[in-house]
């Protein structure tokens, strides 16, 4: 969670140079591609679609009733509409190879609000900063090291995202 933290802490300090408009995250080529390789031996894949997300955010609002970093995690995620992880790191390595690949090719398109590189882990982060709203779009994470993608599609507010990071 720590590393989430600093790679957004990051991410506020490059909100200046993501937010001109231009591409953001093709949900629907990572949805295909996701739909390509969850039925490869390994990979295991977690969908939270619309009502998932908002029995999360319930579950969130009960378990954080007196936690005011409870309340700053519900801000984070109002505007989030799905989160898909896939990971596919207990695949062969050439189903590995393959699906890199093939998640390389749905992202090589998008523009690349951060990259990180931590002894040989490194993890790139696509999204569109919106200046007007001040808000995250459609964040995608993904993790060729580990051999991840996260998905978190809606909306991200830039302002919790930094109190939340703060108070780290």
């Amino acid at each position: 969670m720590k590393r989430f933290l600093l790679i957004i802490s990051i991410l506020l300090s490059c909100q200046a140079f993501a937010g001109t408009p231009g591409r953001t995250t093709s949900k629907a080529g990572i949805a295909s591609t996701i739909a390509e390789c969850k039925s490869i031996d390994g990979v295991e894949l977690v969908e939270l679609g619309r009502a998932a997300t908002a029995a999360l955010k319930g579950a969130i609002r009960l378990a954080t009733i007196n936690d005011p970093d409870g309340r700053e995690v519900l801000k984070l995620m109002k505007g989030i509409r799905s989160i898909t992880v896939l990971d596919y790191e207990n695949c062969s390595q050439s189903d590995r190879e393959k699906i890199s690949l093939k998640i390389e090719r749905a992202l090589s398109g998008n523009d690349v609000l951060i990259e990180a590189s931590d002894g040989g882990e490194k993890m790139r982060i696509y999204g569109l900063v919106d200046d007007k709203t001040d808000k995250v779009r459609d964040f995608v994470m993904y993790s060729p090291s580990d051999y991840a993608l996260i998905c978190i599609f809606g909306s991200i507010s830039m302002d919790a995202i930094a109190k939340i990071a703060s108070d780290d």
